[in-house]
């Protein structure tokens, strides 16, 4: 029988990996910027659009909704750059979670079946397989 087992995937921080994760950040920290001038050029639209108090009201709290999540992805974009400055090279960070077959028959340990299994890349190849660890929870 074939099951599905969460992995989790970390990254060893090297220089051409902290060079290239500074680039997404600050990337992505573009894009949210974009996306905060668009959202402020469309509510002005629409509010010129609609003078009715009640859908202007119900349109300004939609939009400060989505900007308030996108200024918190800034904010956690902005620590996540500062803290890369202050990383030591050989530092292993977390990429996130995928998941993969596993093979489990009758007499199998469960206990082992299930034990954290973790990738480590380097430099986009992977360096490491680690099995025995902790089942890690989602982010």
């Amino acid at each position: 029988m074939e099951i599905i087992k969460k992995v989790v995937v970390k990254q060893v921080l090297t220089e051409e990996s902290r060079d290239r994760l500074k680039e997404q950040f600050l990337s992505r920290q573009y894009k949210l910027s974009t996306e905060l001038k668009q959202l402020e050029f469309v509510l002005h639209k629409k509010l010129k659009e609609n003078t009715d108090e009640k859908y202007q009201k119900s349109l300004r709290q939609s939009f400060d909704k989505e900007v308030a999540k996108r200024k918190e992805r800034l904010r956690q974009l902005e620590l996540k750059l500062g803290q890369l400055d202050e990383l030591e090279l050989g530092a292993e960070l977390r990429e996130g979670t995928i998941q993969m077959i596993e093979q489990v028959e009758e007499g199998d340990n469960w206990d082992e079946v299930m034990k954290g299994t973790e990738i480590v890349i380097k430099d986009g190849v992977v360096n490491e397989l680690r099995q025995g660890g902790m089942e890690e929870e989602d982010e």
